[in-house]
């Protein structure tokens, strides 16, 4: 497949207020809507109009701490996105699901199911769980270790998807199989995710660190027996938008006065990074954590240490009005020119088959994404939707096979 054959992919990372820590103390916030399902089909409405590809909605499996200081994940994302597609046509729906909590019954079950009630837009984002609380929650007494979270996940997805071909004890889905997602970025991690994944949402801060992880993931990709085009890379980017730079960074500037701390700090210790202890007006400590011991999320402690390297906080608060918003993921204050810009730049040179919007605020910095942004990449002809009832597979540019008979 050539540049001009490729369309980009949007996708939307559909987290309550905004990704911004302080995103729901703005005057024009509306937190108080947040179990209202309206809410979350009027978001889903504008993706689609947008042309954005599908919606996310992760979970945690878990109450996390920092929903005392900010919203946080509530809603279970399958029960939500049945809901929403009631309210879409075309927009696909990225549910996470656990390969580590739930049995492959369920699992099967429950993603045909949204397959079903969507018309065929149904993706199921796998995930392993590495949380005691969210193991204790499904009756386990101690988490699994990393390495055999994988092993444990790769045995799930092969037996969800063979329940899904035979179509017996559960039934059968309207697409080949719901398109796969993952986010693992680890050693480990991309390796499940090249023998399985058909979107993989990671976090790279520059177009050379997307370059190479791309390169690698494709590598070990290609090794699997997987065909070109099978596996696509979608970035997170979460941007600030002004009609200026300088409003944007104000604008973010603006937001990052809003953050409760308590809130930044709980996020960055379920990545193994405890600050708690510290001064938040005080330096960064020379150490981190132990991440060769941390059983969680791994890929995001490197990311996380990359940008203090590449940026330098001299302080914990300026550390936390960095990743406010991104967590570790792109970042950029900008004009809509200089956003289409770096989408086009990082798709173009292939470090990006699409990107995972992550906004500040939602809805209002997603609505400026749609009426500035979108636009411009229609123009230079990056955004193509392709034909109203194409399905979710052709819109996204995969095999409509999906994985087969490989495994």
């Amino acid at each position: 497949m050539t540049a001009q054959d490729r369309s980009l992919i949007l996708l939307v990372n559909a987290f309550v207020a905004g990704h911004h820590e302080g995103a729901w103390r703005l005057p024009q916030a509306q937190p108080e809507r947040l179990r209202d399902i309206r809410y979350h089909q009027e978001i889903a409405r504008l993706a689609e109009t947008g042309g954005f590809h599908a919606m996310f909605v992760a979970d945690f499996f878990v109450f996390n701490p920092g929903a005392r200081h900010s919203p946080r994940w509530e809603l279970d994302p399958l029960t939500l996105l049945s809901g929403v597609a009631q309210a879409t046509e075309r927009l696909g729906l990225i549910a996470t699901g656990s390969a580590t909590l739930s049995t492959p019954e369920e699992i099967a079950r429950t993603f045909s199911t949204l397959d079903h009630v969507s018309a065929g837009r149904a993706l199921w984002n796998i995930v392993t769980n590495g949380d005691p609380a969210a193991a204790a929650n499904f009756g386990q007494d101690k988490p699994v270790p990393h390495q055999q979270r994988y092993q444990i996940g790769a045995q799930a997805v092969q037996e969800v998807l063979q329940l899904w071909r035979k179509g017996q004890d559960v039934p059968a889905p309207v697409q080949s199989h719901p398109v796969l997602v993952q986010a693992g970025s680890s050693s480990d991690g991309r390796d499940f995710a090249s023998r399985y994944a058909e979107l993989v949402f990671t976090a790279q801060n520059t177009i050379g660190e997307a370059h190479a992880f791309r390169h690698d993931l494709l590598t070990r990709a290609a090794a699997h027996g997987r065909k070109p085009g099978a596996v696509k890379l979608i970035p997170g980017i979460s941007p600030a938008i002004g009609s200026t730079v300088e409003e944007a960074r104000r604008k973010k500037r603006d937001l990052d006065e809003l953050i409760v701390p308590e809130a930044s700090l709980a996020w960055l210790a379920g990545f193994g990074i405890d600050l708690g202890a510290h001064d938040l007006d005080g330096p960064l400590p020379p150490i981190l954590g132990d991440i060769d011991r941390f059983e969680g999320i791994k890929s995001r402690f490197g990311v996380i240490a990359s940008v203090i390297e590449r940026h330098r906080p001299t302080t914990i608060r300026a550390l936390l009005q960095l990743l406010a918003g991104s967590r570790g993921h792109a970042s950029l204050s900008g004009t809509p020119e200089s956003i289409a810009d770096l989408i086009a730049e990082w798709f173009q040179q292939g470090a990006a088959d699409g990107f995972m919007l992550m906004p500040h605020a939602f809805p209002s910095e997603f609505q400026l994404f749609v009426d500035e942004v979108v636009p411009l990449l229609r123009r230079r002809g990056l955004l193509r939707n392709g034909e109203r009832q194409a399905g979710l597979r052709e819109r996204l540019g995969l095999p409509i096979e999906g994985l087969g008979e490989r495994i």
